[in-house]
């Protein structure tokens, strides 16, 4: 696991094509982590437009360098900081690679899974740590 959420407005400047960006993400983490990729799962949201202020402001497409892409890295608690670290580099130089946004208009939040806190492949997972 490491499950990653991303969210963002609707872009206008060109369209996005998310599974390829998403598919890309998926391999450089894979290829980063040394996790296999059936571990590793993304999802992409749009915000619906109007739905999200930033330095009270609304708007209906996603700018380059207003209104950060949210994203969400959710993975285990046994990382080292460095390796979380690397994941948050990497997130970030990725997108800002395959969608139209400034790399410092990404916000990354990450959350510790836990063992015995995951529930996946049918049961709850347990790891030494």
């Amino acid at each position: 696991m490491p499950l990653i959420r991303i969210k963002s407005l609707p872009f206008t400047q060109q369209e996005v094509p998310i599974p390829q960006v998403l598919n890309s993400l998926s391999s450089a983490i894979s290829a980063e982590t040394e996790i296999e990729s059936h571990h590793i799962m993304l999802t992409w949201e749009y915000i619906p437009a109007g739905h999200y202020v930033h330095s009270g402001k609304a708007v209906h497409h996603q700018p380059i360098n207003t209104h950060p892409i949210l994203v969400d890295l959710i993975a285990p608690n046994f990382n080292t900081e460095q390796q979380i670290a690397s994941m948050l580099e990497l997130i970030a130089n990725t997108l800002a690679e395959q969608v139209p946004i400034a790399k410092n208009n990404i916000f990354i939040n990450f959350t510790p899974a836990y063992s015995d806190g995951v529930y996946d492949c049918g049961q709850v997972v347990e790891w030494d740590e």
